[in-house]
Parts: C-alpha cells; sequence; structure tokens
C-alpha cells in the first residue's frame, strides 16, 4: 500500500505486523517498525510504502536497491531466483506463492517461512505436493497441466519436438524453459464411413456404394509423425481399395458375395495401415444403390426368376401325385381285397351325400348299380336324330 503527504507534520501509525517503509521526495528515508512516529518536512513530498506479515512478500520497484540498506536488510529475507529456477513459497508449511525469475523480498514474520528453490530444465513437475500447486493462484502462469482420459494417449512435444508418451492420468509441466505441447490419440475401437462413391463394375454398371470400416491407433507415436492425420490417410487407403476391387467383380458377384469384397478391402489395406499406425479390423459393405432404370431391370429378372422356380416346383408336384395315382392302382389291380376295400371307401362317400338308399342283391348288387352310375355319367349324351 502506498501513501503520499505534503503536510509539513507527518503521524505515522504502524500496527504490529506491519513496517513503513518511508521516502522523501522519492528517495529511501528510514524503515518504521510498530508504533506511532512523527515526521517533519516541510518543504519536501513524503511517501510511505506498507508492508504486512500477513502478506509478506514485498513487491516494490526498487527492492534490490532497499535491500542493500542495513535496516531494511534486518527487516527481510532476500532470494535471487534465475531463469531456470522457480521459488515456492511456504508459510507455515503452506503453500503460500510462486517467485519467478528475479529478485524477491519477504518480510520477515514471527511464523516459518520457507522458500523453496526448484529447477524447471527438467520441465515435468515432480514436488510432492504437485496437486497442491497446480490449485494455487497464479499456476497457470507457471505450469501446463495435461489430463489423458482413459482410452487415450497424448504425445508430448517440447519446443515442438516428439518427446515422449503419456498414458493415462494428470501431468504438470514447468513453462518458461521449453514450450510445452501436446496431441491426444484416441487409442479406442473407431469407425469410418467410406459414403457415396461412385462407381463401376467390371460388366459397366455405375453404383453407388457406402463402406464401413472399423480400425484401432496401434502405434500412436507413429500414428502422428507419418502422416498429417492418419484418418484421413487411412480413408484415401480405403476409398482406393474399394474403388479398384470393385472395378474387377460384376453386379452379379457384388450383390451374391458382399462379404468377400470387405475380406479383400482388409487384406489389400492391412499392410498400408500397419504403416501408418493403424490396425484395420475390418470392413464391410454398407449399401449398394443402383441406379433407377436399373434397378427396375433387376426387380424384373428376380421375379421372372421367384416365378420360374414357381412352375418348376408345382411340376414337380403334379408329377408325384401323378406317380402316386400309377402306383395305387397297381396295388389295386393286384390285390382285390384292398379293391374291395377301396369300393366300400366310394360307397360310404356316396351314401353320405344321399338322405335315403334302398340295396337290393347284397353289397355286389349295390356295387355294380354304382359303376352303372358311373359309367353313365361318363358317357357323352347322344344327339337328337332329325
Amino acid at each position: 500500500m502506498l501513501h503520499r503527504s505534503y503536510w509539513p507534520v507527518h503521524r505515522i501509525v504502524v500496527a504490529e505486523h506491519e513496517r513503513a517503509f518511508v521516502y522523501r521526495d522519492g528517495a529511501f528515508l528510514r524503515v518504521l517498525g510498530p508504533g506511532h512516529h512523527w515526521l517533519f518536512e516541510p518543504v519536501t513530498k513524503v511517501e510511505v510504502r506498507w508492508a504486512s506479515q500477513l502478506a509478506p512478500r514485498l513487491d516494490f520497484p526498487d527492492l534490490e536497491a532497499l535491500a542493500q540498506d542495513p535496516a531494511v536488510a534486518a527487516q527481510i529475507h532476500t532470494y535471487r531466483i534465475k531463469d531456470t529456477d522457480r521459488g515456492l513459497l511456504f508459510k507455515e508449511g503452506n503453500f503460500a506463492g510462486f517467485l519467478g525469475p528475479g529478485f524477491h523480498g519477504i518480510l520477515k514474520t514471527p511464523v516459518p517461512i520457507k522458500v523453496e528453490i526448484v529447477d524447471i530444465t527438467e520441465v515435468e513437475v515432480t514436488h510432492p505436493q504437485k496437486q497442491v500447486l497446480v490449485q494455487a493462484e497464479g499456476s497457470a502462469r507457471h505450469m501446463t497441466v495435461i489430463d489423458v482420459a482413459e482410452g487415450y494417449r497424448s504425445a508430448l512435444l517440447l519446443d515442438s519436438v516428439r518427446d515422449r508418451l503419456l498414458p493415462p492420468g494428470r501431468w504438470v509441466f514447468w513453462t518458461g524453459f521449453k514450450e510445452v505441447k501436446f496431441v491426444s490419440v484416441d487409442i479406442r475401437e473407431q469407425a469410418l464411413e467410406i459414403q457415396g462413391q461412385e462407381l463401376m463394375t467390371e460388366d459397366k454398371v455405375s453404383i453407388r456404394m457406402n463402406l464401413s470400416a472399423r480400425f484401432v491407433v496401434a502405434d500412436p507415436v507413429l500414428a502422428l509423425s507419418s502422416q498429417t492425420n492418419y484418418r484421413d490417410a487411412l480413408y484415401r487407403e480405403l476409398q482406393l481399395a474399394l474403388r479398384d476391387e470393385v472395378g474387377g467383380r460384376t453386379l452379379d458377384a457384388l450383390l451374391s458375395r458382399k462379404e468377400d469384397l470387405g475380406l479383400a478391402i482388409v487384406a489389400r489395406v492391412a499392410r498400408p495401415a500397419e504403416a501408418m499406425g493403424v490396425k484395420l479390423l475390418g470392413a464391410g459393405l454398407k449399401d449398394i444403390i443402383l441406379p433407377g432404370e436399373m434397378r427396375t431391370l433387376l426387380n424384373q429378372v428376380i421375379e421372372a426368376e421367384k416365378r420360374a422356380l414357381a412352375n418348376q416346383i408345382a411340376r414337380r408336384e403334379e408329377t408325384a401325385a401323378t406317380r402316386s395315382l400309377m402306383n395305387t392302382a397297381k396295388l389295386l389291380e393286384s390285390n382285390p381285397v384292398l379293391m374291395r376295400l377301396k369300393e366300400l371307401e366310394v360307397a360310404e362317400r356316396v351314401a353320405e351325400k344321399i338322405g335315403s338308399l334302398s340295396v337290393y342283391g347284397g353289397l355286389d348288387g349295390l356295387m355294380d348299380t354304382l359303376r352303372g352310375f358311373t359309367s353313365l355319367a361318363g358317357a357323352k349324351p347322344k344327339e337328337p336324330q332329325g
């Protein structure tokens, strides 16, 4: 805190936990301890800078020169922090702030004050109270925090040069010595969709296809370093393989053996994908979209095939029925008892449809009568004579 006064007589009251640094016309005059103080300066400007043991760090622009005064040196601790170091201020064992490069003064207090100097050339923060430092005010000016989620890996870049691969967890690095960056890679199974590919088959049919592929990043370092974007590179390889494989197959082959196309694409792309740091798990066709005229023609072909198959089945059933009748006739001809049972079965069905039936001459007479009816029913009517 700064206080300016132009009165000739100045009364300065310093609390027990405070110190007052008095300046006259911009030049340091003295440091005042606790108590009531009177200054008589009739023609000069008096300036008072305050320091408190509650916030013991001094932020004076002339601190380094001020520390040369023996009276001031008796009131403060001084520290010089190099560019490759950082100071960690602890008050009563609790972290109280960061000290960056430069000259620092800490007001002496009744409680223990400690400044720990750490080397930041190792870049990674390994301090036992790392989590406390990360949560402290002002930590973002001195530290970079990298949180790597489960299922990911992060490539650490120091001054744009790849350093190492970070597994899941929280990683903290010092800033100010090297530029710290990172690139995260998802190592879980991923899907890549090849949509709307306009292709021509071996028999010159234009079709549109959608392909779906599954892959994982097997080597994150290689995936990040061997190309600008590994997903784009894998997309191009799949696209070219799909074009070549479809161009070497007829439409009928594609429609009847779609799974073969996926296997062929995996076999073709597996080696280039491995060189990218990617493992291709599988690929398959999602859709084959035909032009309108070709779709109508194909539907007609399918309809004709199904109709021919239905006719074939019907003829096969008719043949089987005829063969069964022939076998039955042979059995009846060679077995009189079976013939008589068949006649009785016919008589039973006829009797079910007749309200009243009189039988003369026994069973043989009835059967002769039925045979006569059958003959009459089968005979053609005679034409009348003119």
